[in-house]
C-alpha cells in the first residue's frame, strides 16, 4: 500500500520509460556527465538545475545504476530514485524542480593524524595513526541532508575532512582508557577491532556503509623506543625460561613464529603498497627497517629457545 502511494506520487512528477533508445548526450535528457574518478577531487553528487539551466526544455532524466538521486519539488523531497531513465510530466518542469545525484559506488579514502594533532592516551601520550578504508554511500537521504546540508558542491576530500573529525572524537572515547604501551603493543589488536566497530557504528548513523578500515602505523614520540625496550624485556625472559620447563618454551617459540610470519606479511603488504605507489620510497625504507629490526629479535629468541629445548 505504501509502495502504491509513493509510486502514484511519482507519477505526479515522472514515470519510468521502459525499453527505449536514447542517444549518447541527448539534449532532452538530464544526467550527470562523469569525470576522472578515484581522486580526492572527485565530485560525489551533482545537482540540476545550476545557474544557466532550464528545465522546461528537458523530456527525461536518467539515473544510472551506480547513482541513486533525490527528487525536489518546491523545496519538499518526492523521493529517492533507482537506476532508469524517466520522463518529467509538466508538472515538474518548472522554477523550483530539482534533482540531486548521489555517488553510491565505493569510495576509498586515505586518511591520517599526524602526532601533533594526535590522540591522547590514559597515561597522558599522544598518538599519531594513518590508514586507509573504503565505504558507499547508504542512504543517501540522510547522507545528503546531515553531511553534506544544503552545500551545491561535495567531493571526496570533503568526505575525508567529515571522516577524520569523526575519527578524532571516537579515538578519544577509546583511546582514553588505555595507556600508550597497550595501544601500541599488549593490547594493539583489541584496540583497533574498537575502533572499527566504534567508526561503522557512527558512520551507518550517516547513512554511510564502511566496507574496509584499515590502519597501517600508530606514531607516537616514543614508539619505536617502547617496541624495542619490550622485545629486548622478552629476551630476558626467553634466558629465564631456559631454566623453566619444556611446555612452556615450546609454547612461546610458537608465539614466536607467529610473530615471525606477521611481520614477514606486514613487509610483503608493504612491497605491494610501493609498487602499486600508495606509499613513497622513504616510507617504505623507514618501515621495512623497523621490521627487519624485530625480524632479527625474534629469530635471535628462537634460537636461544631451541637451544633451551635441547639441553632439557
Amino acid at each position: 500500500m505504501v509502495n502504491d502511494i509513493k509510486i502514484n506520487i511519482f507519477n505526479l512528477y515522472f514515470k519510468e520509460i521502459k525499453d527505449k533508445k536514447f542517444k549518447d548526450e541527448d539534449p532532452e535528457i538530464i544526467s550527470w556527465q562523469r569525470e576522472d574518478r578515484g581522486t580526492l577531487g572527485t565530485p560525489l553528487l551533482y545537482i540540476f538545475p545550476k545557474p544557466g539551466d532550464s528545465i522546461k526544455d528537458k523530456k527525461y532524466f536518467a539515473v544510472k545504476d551506480y547513482e541513486k538521486a533525490l527528487f525536489y519539488n518546491q523545496g519538499g523531497l518526492i523521493g529517492v530514485i533507482g537506476g532508469g531513465v524517466y520522463e518529467l510530466d509538466k508538472k515538474a518542469k518548472i522554477k523550483g524542480t530539482e534533482i540531486v545525484w548521489v555517488d553510491t559506488s565505493i569510495i576509498e579514502i586515505p586518511w591520517g593524524i599526524p602526532k601533533k594533532n594526535g590522540i591522547p592516551t590514559k597515561d597522558g601520550a599522544t598518538i599519531g595513526l594513518f590508514g586507509d578504508l573504503k565505504l558507499r554511500i547508504n542512504d543517501v537521504k540522510i547522507f545528503y541532508n546531515d553531511i553534506v546540508a544544503g552545500k551545491k558542491e561535495w567531493v571526496s576530500q570533503d568526505l575525508k575532512n567529515w571522516i577524520i573529525s569523526l575519527l578524532h572524537t571516537s579515538l578519544r572515547d577509546i583511546f582514553k582508557n588505555y595507556k600508550v604501551k597497550q595501544v601500541i603493543l599488549e593490547d594493539r589488536e583489541r584496540v583497533i577491532n574498537l575502533i572499527t566497530s566504534k567508526i561503522t557504528e557512527e558512520l551507518i548513523k550517516y547513512g554511510l556503509e564502511l566496507e574496509t578500515f584499515n590502519i597501517i602505523g600508530m606514531k607516537s614520540p616514543e614508539d619505536l623506543q617502547e617496541v624495542l625496550d619490550e622485545e629486548k624485556e622478552k629476551t630476558k625472559t626467553i634466558s629465564q625460561l631456559s631454566r623453566g620447563n619444556l611446555e612452556e618454551l615450546v609454547y612461546q617459540k610458537e608465539e614466536l613464529q607467529i610473530r615471525i610470519k606477521e611481520l614477514k606479511d606486514k613487509r610483503n603488504e608493504l612491497q605491494d603498497k610501493l609498487l602499486n605507489d600508495e606509499i613513497t620510497s622513504e616510507e617504505f625504507g623507514k618501515k621495512k627497517r623497523q621490521i627487519e629490526i624485530f625480524l632479527e629479535e625474534a629469530e635471535s629468541e628462537i634460537k636461544e629457545i631451541e637451544k633451551s629445548i635441547s639441553n632439557k
